[in-house]
């Protein structure tokens, strides 16, 4: 009988154990076991009767490590660079990184390829003349389509004479020259560049810019480019430019002429003309040339030009006259350039002056950086 109580009062609590666990609640599992290839269940879903699940603590996703402009424009390094190649890819890659920076400034995404197309010169020249003596030059051009602007807007930097840049009027030698004048003042401009639909023989830009200096020049130029073919061999090029410029130059406009005949596949004759009034200037500043331009083999050419230039108000009309030539080529690399510059000319400043020859002699080195140089 004792064994048999003993018995009977184990099983009560076998009982009474297994009843109180049917009563209860399971504790909440954390981090609730899926089938694998079964769907989770979605966020508010019904869970089953007296089943509950607890929401999984959210993750923080790493921040992304900011990437500097000038690495999104980095291209692969060849495995034999040599000095010049590399000045020439980390010129384009800084180039590229300020343009990365401006493109934000208007709006829209980086377009890291659209930068990548960047293109630009820099130029080193040194000239000697009899009348004024050396004037060694530094220049930069560079220009960038605004992607987010559609690409009718663009930006340009370069260092140059603002005079010429302002009133539009660059040498007018059919070899691209980085040998330039004596007189002209190197200064950086900048500014936003416009260009609406046209056709090739005919259009319209416009420009705003600003020479940076301690006290800023401000200019606002509109141009307009008109090309008349006579034939399959001559063309006469017109251009219009009006500008204003805030401190010196005031209103003004630029016009020029040009008249083009090619006489053979590798020979180029050129009539140039040019004219500008302005508020700073006394009558016409005006100059004309003849040049003949000759293609010789591979990336060289030559170019013989005679030039004369005045102003008709002031009180030396004539200004100069003379006679000059350049020989250009590609040497080591084919965006590369070298060039030497010779002429003879008569200059007149003042009206005390004795108009006297003067020998000048010039070299150059031109470097064109990005896809597209110009």
């Amino acid at each position: 009988m004792t064994r048999l109580r003993w018995a009977t009062f184990g099983l009560a609590l076998v009982a009474l154990a297994a009843a109180g666990c049917a009563r209860r609640t399971p504790p909440p599992n954390p981090l609730p076991e899926v089938a694998t290839g079964a769907p989770a269940a979605a966020p508010g879903a019904a869970v089953a009767a007296g089943e509950t699940t607890a929401a999984a603590p959210p993750t923080e996703e790493p921040e992304a490590p900011k990437i500097k402009l000038s690495e999104l424009c980095r291209r692969r390094r060849p495995e034999e660079e040599s000095g010049l190649d590399a000045t020439r890819r980390r010129l384009h890659q800084t180039v590229c990184g300020a343009n990365l920076w401006l493109d934000t400034l208007f709006g829209g995404e980086r377009n890291v390829e659209n930068a990548r197309r960047v293109s630009g010169r820099l130029e080193l020249s040194s000239i000697y003349t009899e009348a004024d003596g050396n004037s060694p030059k530094v220049r930069l051009r560079v220009n960038y389509d605004l992607p987010t602007l559609k690409h009718r807007f663009n930006l340009f930097l370069g260092r140059e004479d603002p005079d010429e840049a302002i009133q539009d009027r660059r040498e007018p030698f059919a070899v691209r020259s980085s040998v330039f004048g004596v007189e002209g003042d190197e200064k950086w401009l900048t500014g936003l560049g416009y260009s609406p639909p046209g056709r090739y023989s005919d259009k319209l830009d416009f420009r705003l810019g600003v020479r940076l200096q301690s006290e800023s020049k401000i200019y606002v130029q509109g141009r307009y480019r008109r090309n008349f073919f006579i034939g399959e061999r001559a063309v006469i090029r017109f251009r219009e430019t009006a500008f204003w410029e805030n401190r010196e130059a005031g209103f003004g406009a630029t016009t020029s002429l040009d008249f083009d005949r090619v006489l053979r596949p590798d020979l180029l004759l050129r009539w140039g003309n040019v004219g500008t009034v302005s508020e700073a200037i006394d009558g016409l500043a005006w100059r004309s040339s003849v040049l003949a331009y000759k293609n010789l083999r591979g990336t060289s050419a030559f170019s013989a030009e005679l030039f004369v230039r005045g102003e008709t108000g002031a009180d030396v009309p004539l200004r100069e006259y003379g006679v000059r030539a350049i020989y250009r080529r590609s040497m080591l690399r084919r965006w590369l350039f070298g060039e030497v510059i010779g002429g003879y000319t008569f200059p007149r400043k003042e009206l005390l002056d004795d108009r006297e020859g003067s020998a000048m002699i010039g070299f150059g080195v031109d470097l064109l950086f990005g896809d597209d140089p110009y």
